[in-house]
């Protein structure tokens, strides 16, 4: 009986809590590119610095083709097409730069990495202010 009730209450949750942004496409991908930012800021080692970077541009290309919730519903001041535009060229800009980290992890730059990643948060505060509802 209690091995099928916990999987019962699992699913009872699941449908009666509210969907968050994480669960879209582009929730996803902020949320993998998110992971490989942290990992990076901590990591001593070339290659495995290297690897992340990777896997942040990767998550970069997912989150280039998708439409940010707020703007697909309209609520960005400067309608969908400009905003759309605006939103592609800050996610081109965070791939750039990590292409630059992943070479200054590979050229063994410590101190330029460090300094790529710290001007990234400046980019994602203005990205997160600009693409989405305040909660």
């Amino acid at each position: 009986m209690k091995k099928l009730l916990f999987p019962l209450m699992a699913v009872a949750l699941a449908t009666v809590m509210p969907a968050s942004a994480d669960d879209t496409p582009l929730g996803e991908s902020m949320e993998s590119l998110n992971d490989a930012y942290k990992a990076m800021r901590r990591t001593d080692d070339a290659a495995e610095g290297a690897q992340l970077a990777r896997d942040a541009q990767a998550a970069l290309l997912k989150a280039f083709g998708e439409t940010p919730e707020l703007v697909e519903k309209g609520g960005h001041p400067e309608g969908k097409e400009k905003a759309m535009a605006a939103y592609r060229t800050q996610i081109a800009q965070a791939l750039v730069s990590m292409c630059e980290i992943e070479a200054a992890f590979l050229a063994g730059e410590k101190d330029k990495v460090q300094e790529l990643i710290g001007s990234l948060r400046d980019a994602k505060k203005k990205g997160h202010g600009e693409f989405m509802e305040d909660e």
